[in-house]
């Protein structure tokens, strides 16, 4: 049977406004409790070492409260709201917080973690706990998590694509084009936010152009007032990364209808790509 991710497995102790609650001293694993009073009355503000285990905060409120080094596993926070809340060194293993609200919320997006059993079924759910995680980000200026945030944002929008191909709700076409350019979007420069990655990308590029244009231009070209030679493969490099860095073609020059037509495209393509290189470069240091 598939897993429900929107309720606790077994049956938990439902914790009633008044009623005692579990021990929360470092050490302790709260396991199996679904916490029904709200918002937060724990008997501290500052919960450490503490591991949480098939728990529900389903719509709470919790707010100025602090948790450091704890762990929380296949917890609920559903429709919770957090203000002013801190999590130092915690760690989220499957936990759903569909349509949680964060608000001067301290929470490091690469401790939310999630199996591949919650990608295939609950993709939705991942892909609003970092868009409002977004917004947190935005309003306190914490750039850095933003950043991983948006891209763990933009991969689960590739997760959902293949839930919604299966569920048969957008097409093979569409959905195969939109997982494509997710895909090389994340490999090529990490969603704008890895110039190394861009870099990588963009002399491998290259390369691959420079093999296209040996056997493709091959002598093709005039070396000075020598014409009919073959380049050679430092040659060719030289040729291709001259056209694709708008550098100029030096003493090497397309010497026939089809090579300069080739040189024509790849010095329009190189524009787009450069542009877009510049692009991701803005974006990640100058934001």
């Amino acid at each position: 049977m598939p897993r429900d991710f929107f309720r606790l497995t077994g049956n938990p102790t439902i914790l009633d406004a008044g009623t005692l609650w579990p021990s929360m001293t470092p050490g302790d694993v709260v396991s199996d409790f679904v916490f029904k009073s709200s918002p937060w009355a724990a008997p501290t503000r500052h919960i450490r070492n503490v591991t949480f285990r098939n728990v529900a905060f389903s719509k709470w409120t919790m707010a100025r409260v602090t948790f450091s080094e704890c762990q929380f596993q296949n917890c609920l926070f559903l429709g919770a709201k957090f203000f002013d809340v801190t999590f130092n060194r915690c760690s989220f293993f499957d936990c759903n917080f569909w349509k949680a609200r964060f608000r001067r919320v301290y929470i490091d997006p690469a401790t939310i973690k999630y199996s591949d059993e919650f990608k295939a079924e609950a993709a939705n759910a991942g892909i609003l706990v970092f868009q409002a995680l977004l917004s947190n980000y935005t309003d306190d200026r914490q750039s850095d998590f933003y950043m991983i945030a948006d891209i763990n944002f933009r991969r689960w929008k590739r997760y959902q694509n293949r839930r919604d191909l299966r569920k048969k709700r957008i097409g093979r076409v569409r959905a195969d084009w939109e997982w494509f350019w997710n895909v090389a979007g994340d490999v090529c420069f990490g969603f704008g936010y890895r110039p190394a990655q861009m870099f990588a990308t963009t002399l491998a590029l290259f390369l691959f152009i420079s093999t296209i244009n040996f056997y493709c231009i091959g002598s093709a070209v005039k070396f000075g007032d020598t014409v009919g030679e073959k380049m050679s493969i430092i040659d060719t490099i030289y040729y291709t990364f001259s056209i694709l860095t708008v550098l100029g073609f030096s003493s090497i020059v397309p010497n026939e209808d089809a090579s300069k037509l080739l040189t024509v495209a790849e010095a329009l393509g190189a524009v787009a790509w450069l542009g877009l290189m510049t692009s991701v470069f803005v974006k990640r240091y100058m934001r």
